[in-house]
């Protein structure tokens, strides 16, 4: 009976969330100019944004900056790995952030650690890459200082690349400041695994470190490559594998009998990970959804589904018998380029309110938490959208 109550409450908060929230919301930039940015989160301490963006198709362009609560850009760090990755030459560098104390976690992707094989849709490994710490963890530790002073931008340069591949410990100074930074490699993954194939025996799947999560001293990191969630020892150092996701049917007419899942993005949430899924092509609507995975029982299930290219996933505790969830969707058509979504979930199984369908190439979503305003990352506009809830 108490389950029932609790079922038909959260039945009746959202339908008083989609009558409040189908009122109107306004959009607006709210910053630009940034270089395929990735992921937003906000730092509560310290009242200002961390984005991390991918980079250009200048060699280790990556970089991860500080964008204020009034919209103006500084670079907190710069030099990061960053390569065009297969198969679109798409920039792939500082991908996930994740901020501990004054420990910035920085899930750096497969860059051009790949290259196109001589078989349609292959990938063999790059001899040259334009770094030697592709697919890793990096952690900065930052002097809650400078976090609070300008100029920030410290900055890596290649020979700091490969002493970080090396195991060591770096001292970043700070420019015109007295505030030196340490970073360290924190994870090393393998850039890739072997796929052979008949036509090109040396083909492989590379890696992706998408989406970083921080339980206890575990860091848990999705990787949308290779289609599972790695668990990071950060005392030891000792890296494992949580949970590998299988291939999924697909239920479209055309393409192959079997899509990837693509794990892309983590979130702790009472003890549960709750991990976003863009599912690839040919990218069947209404297949992507948000699955959790229960930290302390090992139980997986799903979450939220009915989603298309599910790319974030935003919980926030309101209190009460239930709490709200915001889905980011990279698109809603992916073969005609249509834009992505915005949707709040006032439960899993509840009709989902629209906030916004006209974002372009959305990849991350934040929240403020005294105004409660929605900023959400375009990787190809370089722009980060507020959107204010009435």
């Amino acid at each position: 009976m108490f389950i029932k109550k609790i079922a038909f409450l959260c039945f009746v908060f959202a339908l008083g969330g989609f009558v409040f929230e189908s009122q109107a919301q306004t959009s607006t930039v709210f910053a630009v100019g940034l270089e395929h940015p990735q992921k937003i989160i906000y730092a509560h301490q310290y009242k200002f944004f961390l984005v991390s963006e991918a980079g250009s198709s200048t060699p280790n362009s990556g970089r991860v900056s500080i964008v204020t609560e009034s919209g103006a850009r500084v670079t907190l760090i710069d030099g990061l790995p960053s390569g065009l990755a297969q198969p679109n030459n798409d920039p792939s560098g500082p991908s996930a952030l994740l901020l501990q104390g004054n420990k910035l976690y920085i899930a750096i992707g497969n860059g051009n650690a790949t290259i196109a094989g001589a078989g349609q849709g292959s990938e063999i490994p790059n001899p040259n890459p334009n770094s030697p710490i592709f697919s890793s963890v990096l952690e900065l530790t930052l002097p809650s200082v400078v976090l609070k002073i300008i100029p920030k931008n410290f900055s890596l340069s290649s020979a700091d690349h490969a002493r970080l591949a090396n195991g060591e410990t770096l001292i970043l100074p700070q420019p015109f400041g007295l505030f030196p930074a340490r970073i360290r490699l924190a994870a090393d993954f393998p850039n890739f695994t072997p796929l052979p194939r008949p036509d090109v025996p040396n083909n492989v799947r590379p890696s992706n470190p998408f989406g970083l999560a921080l339980h206890a001293n575990t860091l848990y990191v999705a990787d949308a490559a290779q289609n599972n969630i790695r668990t990071v020892d950060l005392g030891s150092g000792a890296i494992g594998t949580l949970i590998t996701y299988p291939p999924r049917p697909n239920p479209l007419p055309f393409g192959p009998p079997v899509t990837d899942p693509v794990p892309d993005s983590l979130r702790l949430f009472n003890n549960k990970l709750l991990v976003t899924f863009l599912v690839g092509f040919p990218f069947p609507a209404g297949a992507a959804d948000v699955r959790q995975y229960d930290l302390d029982t090992g139980a997986e299930s799903q979450l939220i589904g009915g989603l298309t290219s599910a790319i974030d996933v935003l919980p926030v505790d309101e209190g009460g018998f239930c709490s709200t969830a915001y889905t980011l969707e990279f698109s809603t058509n992916m073969l005609a380029g249509a834009p992505g979504r915005l949707q709040r979930f006032d439960a899993p199984t509840a009709m989902p309110t629209v906030i916004s369908n006209t974002l372009i190439s959305p990849t991350s979503l934040a929240r403020h938490p005294q105004t409660g305003d929605l900023f959400v990352t375009e990787i190809f506009t370089g722009r980060i959208m507020r959107i204010t809830l009435p």
